[in-house]
């Protein structure tokens, strides 16, 4: 049996968008990090603006790549699904501060 790639069409794509968002929407950039993404993306030196809309645009490719491609929905429903699902797998709390060093 061959590797079989995932569909990507305009529809699943854009379903699995909308549970990502709504999943950062829920969250947001206060309580969510991209793991070591965030900390990388803050090390570019950007505005905080410019550093916020790329970890949310990260975000939402990621969930939407990983989406469709682990769960290939096939109605608005699953897809939805996938990306709140998804997207929380690549997220991880932010911290109150930076833990204390000995």
């Amino acid at each position: 049996m061959d590797f079989q790639a995932p569909h990507f069409s305009f529809w699943n794509t854009a379903y699995t968008a909308v549970g990502a968002i709504g999943y950062w929407g829920l969250k947001g950039r206060t309580k969510l990090r991209v793991y070591t993404l965030s900390d990388l993306i803050e090390r570019l030196n950007w505005s905080d603006r410019a550093c916020y809309v790329t970890e949310f645009l990260v975000f939402i490719v990621l969930g939407c790549f990983v989406g469709v491609g682990v769960v290939e929905p096939t109605n608005p429903r699953q897809a939805i699904t996938a990306g709140l699902a998804w997207t929380g797998v690549f997220a991880t709390q932010r911290s109150q501060g930076r833990p204390k060093t000995r």
